[in-house]
């Protein structure tokens, strides 16, 4: 919890140093706010992790050795399935079809759900 406070503290005080930057060097308005509204997002997420921590707890918190952790159970993977690697492949292909041509992406699409479909069976 408290990598996590530190870490959006530095986001959010990145975030005003930014704005500050960009107003005095463009002066532009819209782009200032903007880049407020980030600073003010990560201050509520700050507050809202000052407020929970004393109720929350989460597993980095807990300190336990490596040696610990080795036996736990993680997730079914089979080096053998091809699904994977094409899920890779239909995610990269729908990212890039929605930038090159709106048909690639469409295409890709599709197959992202046919091959989280045999993803899914393949597992269960």
């Amino acid at each position: 919890m408290k990598i996590s406070i530190k870490m959006f503290s530095f986001a959010m005080v990145f975030g005003l140093v930014i704005c500050a930057a960009y107003w005095f060097d463009t002066g532009d308005a819209p782009g200032t706010v903007f880049l407020g509204f980030m600073a003010i997002g990560f201050l509520w997420v700050v507050l809202y992790l000052f407020g929970s921590r004393k109720t929350t707890t989460y597993d980095g918190d807990e300190e336990r050795l490596p040696s610990e952790l080795a036996g736990e159970h993680i997730a079914v993977v089979s080096s053998e399935s091809p699904w994977p690697i094409l899920l890779a492949i239909t995610t990269s292909a729908f990212l890039i079809g929605t930038v090159l041509h709106p048909m690639l992406g469409f295409f890709a699409i599709v197959c992202f759900f046919i091959v989280v479909w045999q993803l899914a069976r393949e597992s269960t």
